[in-house]
């Protein structure tokens, strides 16, 4: 859905008692006013003489349908919800815009996620326009939205505590763009009087002090509203924002004013054209020093962006004599953008973090805070920041502050006591508490406790996933039986996995709760030397009793029955025969036809065959990108790219990297299957792997935007043989140490993320 175009600077109403007026009317003049109340603008009066219409006349429901998109580009979604459910199964009637879809945007953003998915899959159903495949991939990334908006708790950081501002700062108007200074001084934009203007105010101790418009801003301004601006890191210039208000819709542009010293601040200049192009609106930016130049980040809906509105960036040099000698802007790119709408950035620096809100990713309401590391064009896929930062309402204007000692944003979110409703938009005050969990214990001879410590053991640590998964997370060898797992998650459920030669694998599960606090388990083996154990069977030889080991190519695959049945014998599978029939299974799941082969004794999922003909290229996934086509690798070289390893897996986890390329796993020495992602060709050598560099890394900014599998990165294989432990940046090395864990995992410290 795209923001409401008053969202792009502010929310501007006039709450007004109509009820009499509309007692006193005939509907049809009523329905007349209705109409250029909507033209105008003034959404709330014409939602309310819509509504008072339909009320009237219950056979004209196109008045309804008409009120709730009114009310749904207000944002009150309660009244939105309840004008479009009158409406909401006539998809295909011409007379109405996809109500159905409009009513679970609305559902969506009261807050009740199983409502709305019923109502997005309800609509699919029964919508047959010509845009039906466009409005799949909304649905899909809407109930995408909601199932993340259902696992609230798990998505929820409890260090990061909330607090609604001030009245003084706070009113029944629009508060946004806040931007922290030192010694508590606070800028930010308001509505209070019906025209956006910056204000100031500091914090004492006392509280706020009443804001104030500072007097560098009075008389000086082009337009009606100004608003959301940023300093530059010496405060010498000031990029802001004027808009004015045409038939209900902003129109916006950037503009500089510059520190003539004593106190005293030139009129703003509008930037060049080539930044504000008459056909577009071009707000909210964010100035950064680097270097020796000037980046200026900002949001527009200028032509050659992704969809919506999109970041784009500008640069200048320091030094440059011109104020304004900036470069073409540059679009941030898919790793950022989507088809949505992204507004509000903000770099933090210290961290090399972009910060900005979007509707176009999995949300859980309609705008949600998102985080990017890197610049200009190189950045990692964005990231959703998860609660109690983002709600099911719109969350915006995210900015961190060492001085205040956390940060702000702005949100129209439902607040007890402070606020209920959602038609406006107030600032927020975030700090975060640090919370810190670690689990340490001894690993001990259950036999012989006293005789101390074991030695020489192999230790892993898994994080169970919200599938069921249990995923590989840390790897270590310990000559001492002494462990210690910092850095653990909150509310999260770990695995503890420890092996030495002749004692019995030990498994210890554990939950971290969500305050900070060190956890203690000792472990104690027992030794297999003391027990009756069965007698090995090499799991390799009841793959092959499965299915015979002459299956050794994509062309000569097996057909795995569907139930776990000995086909010669007509008996059922029992123990360890059960067992790794449901690991070929879960193989087989991950290709086509439920057959699977051997390659190098290790069983592979059949894929058809892909005949490379001309009228075929297009069959042949491309994933345009940020990063540049590079030459085709050497025969022998091939990139993949690993999205788990794990000890159980799930194919129908994996079902949307069949859009991308063909699945493949591999054993590794300690048991886990590593799940890869290989093109659907193979190079001259008959290798399954990406010929291209780019082509990796390209799908694999798909992979991590469009999955689960936030923990993917790019393998180099050499001669089939893996080089390194893997990357996920253009410019990180190939082949070198980057940071990883053991086994190619990107550690949460380097990667973090939902």
């Amino acid at each position: 859905m795209k923001i409401p175009y008053l969202t792009l600077f502010i929310v501007f109403m006039l709450f007004v008692n109509l009820a009499d007026a509309q007692n006193q009317l005939p509907w049809r003049k009523r329905a007349k006013m209705a109409a250029d109340f909507e033209k105008s603008g003034d959404l709330y009066q014409a939602a309310v003489y819509y509504r008072g219409v339909y009320e009237e006349k219950k056979d004209k429901p196109e008045y309804s349908f008409k009120a709730g998109r009114c009310f749904l580009n207000l944002r009150d979604y309660e009244n939105a919800v309840a004008s479009l459910e009158v409406v909401k199964d006539d998809n295909n009637n011409s007379k109405y815009d996809k109500p159905g879809y409009k009513y679970a945007l609305a559902l969506k953003q009261t807050g009740a996620a199983n409502k709305a998915k019923e109502a997005f899959n309800s609509f699919l159903l029964s919508y047959q326009g010509d845009d039906k495949e466009l409005y799949r991939n909304f649905v899909e990334n809407e109930l995408k939205g909601c199932n993340y908006a259902l696992k609230a708790q798990q998505y929820t950081n409890p260090a990061v505590n909330i607090e609604h501002l001030s009245p003084k700062i706070n009113s029944a108007k629009t508060e946004f763009a806040p931007i922290p200074f030192a010694n508590d001084v606070l800028y930010f934009s308001s509505t209070i009087k019906g025209v956006a203007k910056i204000h100031r105010t500091v914090k004492q101790a006392n509280g706020w002090v009443q804001p104030q418009v500072p007097s560098i801003f009075l008389d000086k301004m082009e337009r009606t509203h100004f608003g959301n601006g940023s300093f530059t890191q010496d405060g010498n210039r000031f990029y802001f924002t004027q808009c004015d208000i045409i038939e209900g819709k902003p129109q916006c542009a950037i503009y500089l004013m510059e520190n003539l010293g004593d106190g005293q601040w030139s009129k703003p200049s509008i930037l060049p054209d080539y930044i504000n192009p008459n056909d577009a609106n071009t707000t909210h930016p964010i100035v950064v020093t680097s270097d020796d130049q000037e980046i200026l980040y900002f949001a527009s809906n200028r032509k050659g962006g992704k969809g919506g509105l999109d970041l784009w960036y500008t640069t200048r040099p320091i030094n440059s004599s011109s104020s304004s000698s900036f470069t073409l802007p540059k679009n941030l790119g898919r790793n950022v953008n989507s088809i949505g709408d992204e507004i509000s950035p903000f770099y933090h620096k210290p961290t090399g973090t972009l910060y900005f809100s979007s509707n176009g990713r999995v949300s859980a309401g309609g705008l949600d805070i998102f985080k990017s590391k890197g610049e200009k064009l190189q950045w990692e896929v964005a990231q959703n920041l998860g609660f109690p930062i983002n709600s099911a309402a719109d969350d915006l204007y995210y900015t961190i502050s060492e001085a205040h000692g956390g940060g702000y944003l702005v949100s129209n979110r439902p607040f007890a006591p402070q606020r209920s409703t959602t038609t406006d938009d107030d600032i927020f005050y975030f700090g975060i508490e640090n919370i810190e969990l670690a689990i340490s214990g001894s690993i001990l001879d259950s036999d012989y406790p006293e005789r101390g410590l074991l030695k020489d053991l192999n230790i892993k640590l898994f994080q169970k996933t919200s599938l069921g998964d249990e995923e590989l997370i840390d790897e270590r060898m310990l000559a001492v039986g002494e462990y210690e797992f910092t850095n653990l998650e909150p509310n999260t459920s770990y695995i503890i996995s420890i092996e030495k030669e002749n004692f019995q694998v030990a498994i210890a599960a554990f939950t971290t709760g969500a305050k900070s606090e060190e956890l203690t388990n000792d472990i104690e083996l027992i030794a297999r030397t003391d027990i009756v154990l069965p007698q090995r069977v090499d799991p390799q030889d009841i793959r092959y009793y499965i299915m015979a080991k002459s299956y050794n190519s994509n062309n000569n695959a097996y057909q795995l029955p569907v139930d776990p049945i000995d086909p010669n014998l007509g008996v059922e599978y029992t123990g360890d025969t059960l067992k790794i029939f449901y690991e070929l299974d879960a193989i087989a799941g991950l290709g086509d036809s439920r057959k699977l082969y051997y390659k190098e004794g290790n069983p592979q999922p059949y894929h058809e065959p892909l005949i490379v003909r001309k009228e075929n290229i297009e069959k042949i996934p491309v994933f345009p990108g940020p990063y540049p086509t590079t030459p085709i690798a050497p025969p022998s070289v091939v990139y993949k790219i690993q999205v788990s390893a794990v000890r159980k897996f799930r194919a129908d986890k994996y079902e949307a990297l069949k859009e991308i390329g063909r699945l493949s796993t591999e054993q590794t020495s300690s048991g886990l299957q590593r799940i890869l992602v290989v093109s659907k060709e193979t190079n001259k050598k008959n290798i399954d792997g990406f010929k291209r560099k780019s082509d990796a890394l390209n799908a694999l900014s798909y992979v991590l935007n469009s999955s689960k599998f936030q923990y993917a990165f790019v393998i180099k294989y050499v001669d089939g043989e893996r080089v390194g432990e893997g990357f996920r940046g253009w410019n990180e090395e190939e082949g070198l140490d980057t940071g990883t864990k053991p086994d190619g995992r990107i550690p949460k410290d380097v990667y973090e993320g939902f």
